[in-house]
Parts: C-alpha cells; structure tokens; sequence
C-alpha cells in the first residue's frame, strides 16, 4: 500500500529537502522531486549543484520529449502537469500543488514537504485529507520537534 509521509513546519524548505533527497537517493532509491514550475525546478537544480562542497547529488532535468526513462537509479527533477513513467519503488519528494493518489503510476512513497507558512500548512491538511481517502498510509514528522 502507498505511504505518503508528511515533514511539516519546516524553516529551510530548500536545505530540508536537499538533505532528504540526499538521504533517499543514499539509501539505493531513485527519486523523482516534483516542483511547481520551472523557475522553482531551475532554483533547485541549482540548490542540488551547491548543496555541500564536498559531496555532488547526480539528478537530472525531466522534460516531456524525453523517451521513457532509463533503468537504474535516478534522481529527476520534474515540472508542470506531465509526468514521467517511474516505477512503483521510486520515492517522490512533492513540492508542488499536485496530488500524487491522482497520478497515473502511484509510487510506493510520496513525501510531502510543509514549511512555517500558514497557506501552506492549510494547503498540507487538504493533501492530507485526499491521500487519507485515497487509501494512502499517512506518516507525519513535526519537524520543530526534531533536532
């Protein structure tokens, strides 16, 4: 069954979320990072590109007009309402308005990131409440209470 995992109040959404793509993608994982557009795609391409001096996260830019996706494991960064063919095991880190319990290919795991902002917290409780009622398992993480 799908699991989406809920991080909410977040302060640093950017540093946050390149640290959680690094931990997955460490774990043996590939995963697809979903963004609102492609300005924020490009802002977090280079994010992933300067995130630590000493280490490299490999990821590449997702479009339409590439053919179906290769084996092996990936990190793609992925915009706008197309989405890419992934198999049930990837782990989607979703930083955009989109509902994953509404995709085509359902993934195993749908992490969903929520910062201090209070639009964006009642924005995460409908997310929540459509996952829930599409069966999804729903995990959540206060990040204030985490050091």
């Amino acid at each position: 069954m799908a699991t989406t995992t809920f991080y909410t109040h977040i302060t640093d959404p950017v540093s946050f979320t390149c640290r959680l793509t690094q931990k997955v993608y460490k774990s043996g994982a590939s995963v697809l990072i979903w963004l609102e557009d492609e300005s924020s795609m490009s802002r977090f391409d280079q994010a992933l590109w300067s995130f630590q001096a000493t280490s490299f996260i490999p990821h590449e830019i997702w479009s339409p007009q590439q053919p179906q996706l290769i084996a092996g494991q990936l990190v793609l960064l992925a915009h706008g309402t197309d989405l890419p063919t992934i198999q049930k095991d990837w782990v989607v880190i979703n930083l955009a308005d989109v509902y994953w319990c509404d995709a085509p290919q359902i993934p195993e795991r749908v992490l969903e990131l929520v910062s201090t902002d209070l639009d964006e917290i009642a924005a995460a409780r409908q997310r929540f409440r459509t996952y829930r009622d599409a069966g999804f398992i729903i995990e959540h993480h206060d990040m204030r209470t985490q050091k």
